[in-house]
C-alpha cells in the first residue's frame, strides 16, 4: 500500500523538477534559436489601365487597384517587400502580424502613372520586376521625343525615382528572356549552354538596374512562370536569394530555411476578382 502511495508521489516530484528544468531551459534559449514561421500571401499584378481592351486576366483598372489597397489598409494588412522576406528567413527579422507582398511584373508605364501615386496615398509598398530590354527601348524613345509621351514600359529615370522613394522595390524579370520563350532550358540545349545563356541575360539586367537606378536585385521573377531545375545553380552564383513563380497559393516561410524563398507562390489578380476574394481562397 505504501508503495502505491510513495511511487506516484515520487513521480509527481520528478515531473515537477523536470518540468521546471524544461521551462527554465526554454526561457534561457536565445530567441534566434527558436524556429519561427510566417504565412505570407503574394498578389501578382500586371497592367493597370483605363483601356477596356486590355482589362481582363492580366489587366485591371486604376479603380480596382485602389479598391484593393483600401481593403488591405482597412483590414490591417501591411505591405512588405522581398528584402523583408529574406531578412525574416535569413536573419530572423520580425515581420508584421499580417504581411502581404504586392508584385507588378514587366515594368509597365502604368506602374508610374497609377500604381506609384496610389502607393504614396495609402503609404504602401510594392515590388516591380523589371524587363531591362523593354526599359532600354522606351528610355531611348523618350529621349527622342520633344513632347512628353506615354510608352508601353517605364523609363530608367522613372524607375530611379520610384526606387529612391522607398515605396517601390526593383527586382529582376530578365533582360530579354521574356520575349524569347522564357528562362527555361530549351529542347536540345545542353546544360552548359543553358547556364551561359541564363547567366549572361540576368547579369546584364542586374548591371542595367544597378547602373541606372542604384537598386541591387536579389529576387528573380520567372518569365511566364517557366522554371528549370538546373537554373538554381546560376541563381545561387549570382546571389539571388528568392524567386517568384506563377503558381497560386499561400507561402509558408520558415526561419533559417533558405529554400523556402525559392519558387514563392503568387495569386494572379484578374479584373473582377478583388484581392479579398484571392485572400479567402488562400485560407
Amino acid at each position: 500500500m505504501k508503495k502505491r502511495i510513495i511511487f506516484p508521489f515520487i513521480m509527481v516530484v520528478l515531473c515537477c523538477f523536470a518540468g521546471s528544468d524544461s521551462v527554465r531551459a526554454a526561457e534561457e534559449t536565445p530567441a534566434f534559436f527558436k524556429n519561427k514561421t510566417a504565412d505570407v500571401p503574394i498578389i501578382m499584378y500586371h497592367l493597370v489601365t483605363k483601356n477596356g481592351r486590355y482589362v481582363g486576366k492580366h489587366g485591371i483598372t486604376p479603380a480596382e487597384l485602389e479598391s484593393d489597397l483600401k481593403y488591405l489598409k482597412d483590414n490591417d494588412y501591411q505591405t512588405v517587400i522581398m528584402a523583408d522576406l529574406a531578412a525574416f528567413v535569413l536573419k530572423g527579422k520580425k515581420l508584421p502580424e499580417k504581411p502581404i507582398v504586392l508584385t507588378f511584373d514587366d515594368g509597365n508605364s502604368s506602374d508610374y502613372r497609377y500604381l506609384y501615386p496610389l502607393l504614396q496615398k495609402y503609404d504602401m509598398k510594392a515590388v516591380v520586376s523589371v524587363l531591362g530590354h523593354a526599359i532600354d527601348e522606351c528610355t531611348t524613345l523618350a529621349s527622342k521625343q520633344k513632347e512628353p509621351a506615354v510608352f508601353p514600359n517605364l523609363t530608367w529615370q522613372q524607375l530611379k525615382e520610384m526606387n529612391e522613394s522607398q515605396f517601390v522595390e526593383l527586382q529582376c524579370h530578365s533582360y530579354n528572356l521574356h520575349s524569347n520563350g522564357g528562362s527555361g532550358q530549351r529542347r536540345g540545349e545542353s546544360e552548359e549552354a543553358y547556364h551561359k545563356r541564363l547567366h549572361e541575360d540576368l547579369a546584364k539586367n542586374h548591371q542595367r538596374i544597378e547602373e541606372m537606378t542604384g537598386a541591387k536585385p536579389m529576387t528573380f521573377t520567372y518569365p511566364y512562370g517557366i522554371i528549370s531545375d538546373s537554373s538554381k545553380k546560376v541563381l545561387d552564383e549570382m546571389g539571388i536569394t528568392a524567386t517568384l513563380s506563377c503558381q497560386s497559393g499561400l507561402n509558408h516561410l520558415q526561419e533559417d530555411d533558405p529554400d523556402c524563398l525559392y519558387r514563392l507562390k503568387r495569386s494572379n489578380r484578374p479584373s473582377g476578382v478583388p484581392v479579398y476574394t484571392l485572400l479567402q481562397k488562400m485560407q
